[in-house]
């Protein structure tokens, strides 16, 4: 297994003919764009493969299919988790934080968007934002934009751009159809150890997030975290 930013080197003794398929063993991740063909000058072709562009269109079509995640904290302060089908090129997500009353509030994002460029860094999209959240009177605040604040009832679409940064912080920019626009800046999934991961998030709407989680088995962890929203949490996370 390799880290998130680390390095590590193979050395080993190429001596077979033809194009070598070094790829993910975890399925969807190759079948997500973890793959590459290393191929050597002079080489002769491999004898087993006897339609070398129909097979290198097969491995495409094999490269370029959607999967599908999941993942959902059951939390003491709140119901949060997302959705998402995607392959190398697409992806449409699902976002959603529901609290246990109205003071917390309820809210749900989708975005449908592209990767563009061959690092894949950019991603134009489309999306629509549903909230509401019962307001105390003298509570309503305005962004850093000064435009009013409309999480205490929302129903708009929305159209942006998300740029992943070094450390992998994703920045994202979105505009919606009442006229506000959104800054917003998240880290998933930091590793602070083999099993304790960290998430952060703070936007331009003056929502922030911060959480941990300690990975127990593949499809479960322990959760804690800190929504500007609902407050502070615990609870248990399952994945898919």
């Amino acid at each position: 297994d390799i880290m998130p930013m680390e390095t590590d080197t193979i050395e080993f003794q190429a001596n077979a003919d033809g194009d070598w398929f070094f790829h993910c063993h975890i399925l969807y991740h190759m079948m997500a764009g973890m793959g590459r063909i290393f191929s050597y000058e002079n080489s002769a072709p491999n004898p087993l493969i006897h339609h070398p562009e129909m097979a290198y269109k097969m491995l495409k079509m094999d490269d370029r299919m959607f999967h599908f995640m999941a993942e959902n904290d059951f939390a003491s302060n709140g119901n949060d988790g997302e959705a998402m089908f995607s392959n190398t090129r697409w992806s449409i997500g699902t976002e959603w934080r529901l609290g246990y009353n109205d003071h917390h509030g309820y809210e749900t994002e989708t975005h449908i968007g592209r990767y563009i460029g061959k690092n894949q860094w950019l991603v134009p999209f489309i999306g629509f934002d549903w909230r509401y959240r019962k307001m105390d009177e003298g509570e309503m605040e305005k962004n850093l934009f000064e435009q009013s604040n409309t999480k205490n009832d929302r129903s708009v679409f929305s159209a942006g751009l998300e740029y992943t940064l070094p450390m992998l912080v994703k920045a994202q920019v979105e505009v919606y159809t009442d006229g506000n626009v959104r800054l917003q800046f998240e880290r998933k999934d930091i590793p602070l150890s083999r099993r304790l991961r960290m998430s952060l998030m703070w936007n331009t709407d003056k929502e922030y997030m911060g959480g941990l989680k300690y990975i127990v088995a593949r499809n479960f962890g322990i959760t804690t975290h800190y929504d500007s929203d609902m407050g502070v949490g615990f609870g248990i996370n399952l994945n898919y």
